[in-house]
């Protein structure tokens, strides 16, 4: 199986991890969370994510961004899905589920996290 992470925003895709395991994934996603809090979050959210990720709670640090995500810039939301590599070939499938905005939604605020699974 392969586990495919998806950082989006309004404006499209902005950060993407593929890995053989979720908690590879989530490595990845943790590594962006790092680069982006201090510049996409409020200085006191951004503090949290930086402590939890000190900590070693990277699924809390991950979850802390994404729910703070919007407050100060543009909304951001995870996308997962995982991939099953078809039988007699070297192809990888599944779904990804790209979401779009539904008219009558708050544009500002989306769903954070979507699953395939």
């Amino acid at each position: 199986m392969l586990y495919v992470y998806i950082v989006c925003a309004v404006d499209g895709a902005r950060f993407a991890a593929v890995a053989a395991s979720e908690p590879e994934c989530l490595a990845q996603v943790a590594s962006y969370v790092a680069e982006q809090a201090a510049g996409q979050l409020h200085p006191p959210s951004a503090c949290r994510v930086r402590e939890l990720l000190a900590d070693g709670d990277t699924n809390a640090a991950v979850a802390e961004y994404f729910r703070h995500t919007g407050e100060r810039w543009e909304a951001e939301w995870l996308v997962t899905a995982s991939l099953h590599q078809d039988s007699g070939s070297t192809a990888w499938s599944g779904s990804v589920p790209l979401p779009e905005l539904v008219h009558g939604l708050d544009r500002e605020r989306p769903s954070r996290v979507l699953s395939s699974r």
